[in-house]
C-alpha cells in the first residue's frame, strides 16, 4: 500500500469513529424549552451556550419509553426510578398573609417597619413558589409591593408608637406577585445575554 493510500484510511476511519461517537449522544428538549445533549460517558450539557445561576437544580425529563432521566447538577446523567419533585403549580398558589410589629421614637418610623417586617414574612412564604435565582428575595419583595400600593397594609398602632402592620394577599394577588417576579427574572436574564 503507498502511503496516501493508508492516510485515506486513517482519515476515514477517524472520522468514521467521530461520527459514531456524535451519533451515540441523545438531544433532549427539558419543559422550559432548552435543549440538552447526552453524552454515551454519562455527562450532560446544554445545546447552546448557558450561563447558570450558581443555583441550578436537577432536571428530570421523561422520555417516551417511559423511562426518566436525572441531569444532575454536576453535569452527569443516569436513569432512575426516583419520582422527580413535584414543583407548585399556578393553581395551587395559596392566600397568605403576615404580621409585622416595631416599636420606633415616630409613628411613621413603627408603620414603616411593621409594614417591613410583614413584607419580609411574605416574602419568606413565597420564595418556594418562584423560579431560583441571585435576585429572586429582592424580586419578590418589589413585587409584593406593587401589588399592595400604599395601602395594602391594615395598620393599627398604640401610644408610644408601637405599630401592628397586617398583609393579607389572596391567590390572584399571588399569582400576580409570581408572574411579575417571573417577568422580573427573565429580563434581568435577556438583559445578561445581549451584553
Amino acid at each position: 500500500m503507498n502511503f496516501k493510500f493508508k492516510m485515506f484510511s486513517i482519515v476515514i476511519i477517524i472520522a468514521l469513529s467521530f461520527s459514531t461517537i456524535i451519533a451515540n449522544d441523545m438531544i433532549l428538549t427539558l419543559d422550559d424549552g432548552e435543549d440538552v445533549v447526552l453524552h454515551p460517558d454519562s455527562t450532560w450539557g446544554y445545546t447552546k451556550f448557558t450561563i447558570t445561576e450558581g443555583d441550578e437544580e436537577d432536571k428530570y425529563i421523561t422520555i417516551d419509553d417511559g423511562r426518566t432521566i436525572w441531569l444532575k447538577t454536576d453535569n452527569t446523567w443516569t436513569f432512575t426510578d426516583k419520582k422527580p419533585p413535584v414543583k407548585p403549580s399556578k393553581k395551587d398558589l395559596p392566600s397568605v398573609f403576615a404580621n409585622g410589629s416595631a416599636t420606633k421614637p415616630a409613628l411613621d418610623m413603627a408603620v414603616q417597619s411593621a409594614t417591613e417586617e410583614a413584607i419580609n414574612r411574605l416574602v419568606n412564604q413565597l420564595i418556594k413558589y418562584v423560579k431560583k435565582s441571585p435576585k429572586s428575595k429582592k424580586f419578590l419583595e418589589a413585587c409584593i409591593k406593587h401589588e399592595i400600593g400604599d395601602t395594602g397594609a391594615e395598620v393599627t398602632y398604640k401610644p408610644k408608637w408601637t405599630a401592628q402592620a397586617k398583609i393579607s394577599l389572596d391567590k390572584l394577588q399571588v399569582r400576580n406577585i409570581v408572574e411579575c417576579v417571573q417577568t422580573q427574572i427573565d429580563s434581568q436574564n435577556n438583559n445578561s445575554e445581549t451584553k
